[in-house]
């Protein structure tokens, strides 16, 4: 089955298994990491059989990366309620960035998945579900910083959310164990982060 399924094409039933097995994958990421998570205890908290499992996701980095997906776009749908009117395309992307990687420290699956090479490797390669939802969410965003001229003519989106993404992830790691200060945050992205994206 493809990893994600288009629900319309699903029964409500296996809906709620698939759901089911996502919130005990959850749950399972949370506590013991997700490297030491296998397909049985997902199975065993889901209270299903392996097989149930494998008829909804291919294998554990498939549920990893559905997992990772439903936080990303919880957090996505966050950003956009906390993010303020009327700031010019810099002062937006500024604050994009610090309050997604704000919102993504608070998460516990989030810095689990950022804890896992192999997860972290799959949301950073183009083509896999977890970039390519990413690069889409950005690109209307950065569509429009071209059109009012603010965005680097030299780059492309492609480009853009690969820079976005690599230092949310090395600022994420840098405050991994500690709280993030979110003005001390701010200067640092309104100075090193922001500016290579700007025309």
């Amino acid at each position: 089955m493809p990893s994600e399924p288009n629900p319309d094409e699903m029964s409500p039933r296996s809906r709620r298994t698939r759901q089911r097995i996502l919130t005990a994958a959850r749950a399972c990421f949370e506590r013991p990491g997700i490297e030491a998570t296998t397909v049985m205890d997902i199975a065993a908290a889901a209270s299903c059989s392996r097989p149930i499992v494998y008829k909804h996701f291919r294998d554990k980095a498939d549920i990893v990366d559905a997992v990772c997906l439903e936080e990303i776009q919880k957090l996505q749908a966050r950003l956009a309620a906390l993010l303020p009117r009327g700031l010019g395309f810099a002062a937006q992307l500024t604050e994009l960035i610090v309050q997604g990687a704000i919102l993504a420290h608070e998460n516990p699956y989030l810095r689990n998945h950022l804890a896992d090479r192999s997860a972290w490797l799959r949301a950073q390669t183009a083509g896999q579900n977890v970039h390519e939802w990413v690069r889409e969410s950005w690109a209307s965003f950065l569509r429009r910083g071209q059109q009012a001229g603010a965005f680097a003519r030299d780059l492309d989106a492609e480009e853009a959310v690969n820079w976005i993404n690599m230092n949310q992830s090395q600022l994420l790691l840098r405050f991994r164990d500690e709280p993030i200060d979110p003005e001390r945050l701010r200067r640092f992205v309104r100075r090193f982060v922001v500016p290579p994206l700007l025309a």
